[in-house]
């Protein structure tokens, strides 16, 4: 289980684009601990596609600042 931090930092981005995918919808909630959102490792791969999707993954020159 990872946090949002955890997948962020796995990533070399800022947290709230993990976080902002469970916000908008783009990804279903993961179970929640207290105030923390437990990302099962299951969950990484889709993860990493809706960042890519979006150009939010470091390297990306079209990347999108929303």
């Amino acid at each position: 289980m990872h946090t949002t931090k955890d997948v962020a930092k796995m990533h070399g981005i800022e947290t709230w684009r993990v976080r902002r995918l469970f916000e908008d919808g783009t990804l279903p909630e993961p179970p929640k601990l207290g105030a923390y959102r437990m990302i099962p490792d299951e969950m990484i791969p889709a993860i990493r596609e809706a960042l890519e999707r979006r150009g939010w993954l470091r390297g990306d020159v079209a990347g999108s600042k929303r």
